[in-house]
């Protein structure tokens, strides 16, 4: 099924190597991978999944779908009469998670300090992220092509994906169609973007000893980097993770007044409830200063329930 997909071009190359590896994530059960399907029955399926209950709940989500769509197209094909996991509910973990946050204005000072007077590897790449909104992978894979000061755009089109052994490489589209897509780059980015530009690699703007950079090595650099210089508020509940840069991004957006639907487009959401869903509560926040402006216009009109009974009058 998924060599299918991959040669109708319903999946890319990048979606393919996941969905391997979750194949072999159930290929780990040995009843699974021993007993021919026609034989497969309800009870080991079910605790098998149960099994996995320790894992995130992503995990579980992504080996209960392939499960249940390979017995559903084994019915379809007529290699078996009945699906034995039709009536089988999803499991959920048991795993807690705290939800990834966006950095508070004093902690991104303090980042952003840090990112550009020490000599921090990736430092380019974290900066842009928070600065732009981008995906990491979509950073590591632009290329000088993709840069446009002139316009003052920059263009998304593709990202570094991982092999089956876990290797980068460049995907020939982003995570999502709605991904590719062009962002302004703005006069605070702009400097930036420039000094970029000029220590650009041969073939992608971000290279490490003429190799593509993968989201991973980011990632453990992002994570020494807030440990070693204390940039955390330990009062302030929340994960922190590179993915929070661009979750700083969209915050400070918001905050600054942003529409949903422009962010939904730097973003490359597929959907608005997709921006509306993840950043809840920075609109919600938004939306309480935003009366809190409207209560001072109308006192500034005249309206204000603070005064006497006769100032309510219509004259």
């Amino acid at each position: 099924m998924l060599e299918d997909d991959r040669n109708l071009n319903y999946i890319k190359k990048g979606t393919y190597y996941r969905n391997i590896e979750t194949l072999k994530r159930i290929e780990k059960s040995s009843y699974i991978k021993n007993t021919p399907i026609q034989e497969l029955t309800y009870p080991p399926i079910k605790d098998f999944l149960l099994s996995e209950t320790c894992m995130s709940q992503s995990i579980i989500d992504k080996v209960y779908m392939m499960l249940k769509k390979t017995l559903k197209e084994a019915v379809k094909r007529k290699i078996i009469r009945e699906n034995p996991a039709d009536d089988l509910k999803k499991p959920k973990s048991y795993k807690y998670r705290e939800t990834v946050r966006a950095l508070t204005t004093d902690e991104e000072m303090r980042l952003y300090r840090i990112l550009t007077t020490e000599d921090v590897n990736y430092s380019h790449q974290m900066l842009l992220s928070m600065l732009t909104g981008m995906r990491m992978g979509e950073i590591n894979a632009l290329t000088i092509n993709d840069i446009n000061l002139g316009f003052k755009t920059i263009t998304v089109n593709k990202t570094i994906a991982r092999g089956a052994k876990g290797e980068a490489f460049v995907s020939e589209s982003p995570k999502t169609e709605s991904g590719n897509r062009t962002i302004p780059i703005s006069a605070t980015v702009m400097p930036l973007m420039k000094e970029i530009v000029l220590c650009a690699g041969k073939e992608y703007i971000f290279e490490s000893k003429g190799k593509l950079v993968a989201t991973s090595q980011v990632n453990s650099q992002f994570k020494r980097i807030i440990q070693k210089y204390e940039i955390l508020d330990k009062k302030v509940k929340g994960r922190v993770s590179l993915h929070s840069l661009r979750h700083t991004f969209a915050t400070r957006c918001i905050e600054a007044g942003m529409q949903p639907k422009v962010l939904q487009h730097l973003l490359g959401h597929s959907d608005i409830k997709i921006t509306l869903n993840t950043y809840c509560d920075a609109f919600e926040n938004f939306q309480h200063e935003n009366i809190a402006k409207t209560d001072e216009y109308f006192a500034n009109m005249g309206i204000s329930f603070n005064q006497t009974k006769s100032t309510y009058i219509a004259s």
